[in-house]
């Protein structure tokens, strides 16, 4: 049973500005389709080798009533027509749909063409539907023959597909070349070769041979160092390994962390540095990491930092277990576009948070190339739903979720969030803590008493960013598309 308390600043009580709840009703009977509602669907990506992530977007359906926040007060149903990928883990939901925000991930670990659709329902009924194609290859055919490398830290190279390059008895990593497969044999220890280092490599996949353990690595570093201006990495995959930490520190694109466990996981977080204290060519063309995903990974090694530290755009984290740090569970230092789902996040730092989020400032940059001193963008676009929070135990506070900036003194801006349907697994009291505006928590539950606090922190802000919050807002339930 949930019990809510709400409380908010004295600032909303005084003047009923942006405290409301959104107590409108839902129907869940749809009306015919019409051209009340005209559903938009954007895609990451829509073509590639398996495994394929996916980052889904309704954010720019529309509405006939201009009036309504089609972010947060439409519902939407996307499907991603791959029967086959099972349950998540942590949620029980299955990875087939998801209901709820308007923006979802998918990871298509096999071959073949997928029609994904959603479904965007207004509270009377009204819906579109709208689908697009995704196209996933082979692996075997995208790194035929020699474009796979079997890497082995003795002579076995058991399970190596026809025409790969066999690399036995190694003591170091080749060189890393764009177009190329490396697999490592599984079971073996390779921490003695040092870090992997992904530079300037475009369309590669590092993973295991076999079925047995994972391969254990040092660090994963993908631009790491000075930054890349140009050709920086790209589409890369990282299956199957057990490492240290993986670090993407600057601009990059489509990387995909898969399964494994690793102490650490860094995104972007050496981009402020060049962006305020580089030059001016280093300045000009960075650009956060986006499409980034960490996809069913493990990260509950005790460190003395954060499990995750996140700037970028495009991101997402699906069904992983983040537990022990001595900080935060997730800290998305910025976050555009976001899909935090179906994950686990335990036992975070004493005094400190399962998700901390706040941003750099309040400019409206999203996925605009950074320009020298413009790291003052807003957090927008983000969707936490479906995780679990805490491991049954009590923990050492109540701050579990907090979306606001990071002190009184910080001019941060957070908009349109929407958090839902997590479940808190504390016996203990809980909080969701809101400072910001169009901030929206609905369907959540708890295990002891759970409460969401509006107001916090928005004292260096404008008046404008804060509020409105919607706590216990009702959800649209759609039907599935096509039905």
């Amino acid at each position: 049973m949930r019990n809510i308390l709400r409380i908010t600043s004295v600032l909303c009580i005084v003047l009923f500005v942006g405290c409301n709840s959104d107590d409108e009703a839902t129907n869940n009977t749809p009306a015919n389709e019409n051209e009340v509602v005209i559903t938009k669907l954007k895609a990451s990506r829509i073509s590639g080798p398996a495994p394929l992530a996916v980052q889904f977007s309704a954010i720019e359906t529309t509405h006939a009533d201009n009036s309504l926040d089609t972010f947060r007060e439409l519902g939407y149903h996307f499907t991603f027509n791959d029967p086959t990928s099972g349950l998540w883990k942590h949620s029980g939901e299955p990875k087939n749909s998801q209901i709820g925000g308007p923006i979802a991930s998918h990871i298509f670990e096999t071959a073949g063409k997928y029609t994904v659709k959603v479904r965007a329902q207004d509270s009377k009924g009204n819906f579109s539907d709208e689908s697009i194609v995704i196209t996933v290859t082979p692996t075997n055919e995208v790194y035929v023959g020699a474009n796979t490398v079997v890497i082995s830290n003795n002579i076995d190279t058991t399970g190596a597909p026809d025409g790969a390059i066999l690399l036995t008895n190694q003591t170091n990593w080749p060189q890393w070349e764009s177009g190329k497969r490396y697999l490592l044999m599984s079971g073996q220890n390779f921490t003695s070769f040092g870090s992997i280092n992904l530079k300037q490599v475009q369309d590669v996949q590092i993973g295991k041979n076999g079925s047995g353990l994972n391969p254990i690595v040092g660090e994963i570093n993908i631009e790491r160092g000075p930054p890349s201006i140009t050709n920086w990495a790209a589409r890369i995959a990282v299956l199957d390994l057990d490492s240290q930490a993986i670090n993407i520190p600057n601009s990059a694109e489509d990387i995909y962390i898969i399964r494994g466990t690793n102490t650490s996981f860094y995104v972007g977080d050496t981009v402020e540095h060049y962006v305020i204290n580089g030059t001016s060519s280093q300045s000009d063309s960075m650009r956060y990491p986006w499409n980034i995903f960490m996809y069913e990974a493990t990260n509950t090694a005790p460190t003395t930092g954060f499990n995750s530290w996140v700037l970028s755009t495009g991101f997402n984290m699906l069904g992983t277990e983040l537990a022990n740090p001595s900080q935060h569970n997730i800290r998305p230092r910025y976050a555009v576009n976001t899909f935090i789902g179906h994950n686990l996040f335990y036992n975070a730092g004493s005094a400190q948070h399962n998700i901390k989020l706040h941003s750099g400032g309040i400019l409206p940059n999203e996925n605009e190339i950074l320009t020298k001193n413009s790291i003052n963008s807003a957090s927008r676009w983000i969707v936490v739903a479906n995780n679990t929070l805490g491991d049954g135990s009590t923990q050492n506070n109540p701050w579990s979720i907090t979306f606001d900036p990071q002190n009184p003194q910080s001019e941060e801006g957070i908009q349109d969030v929407i958090v839902e349907n997590n479940v808190f697994n504390f016996d203990y009291v809980v909080e969701t803590v809101f400072g910001g505006r169009r901030l929206t928590e609905r369907g959540n539950t708890s295990i002891g008493i759970y409460r969401a606090i509006t107001g916090q922190n928005v004292n260096a802000l404008p008046p404008s960013w804060d509020g409105p919050y919607y706590l216990d807002a009702q959800q649209v339930i759609p039907n599935k598309p096509g039905s």
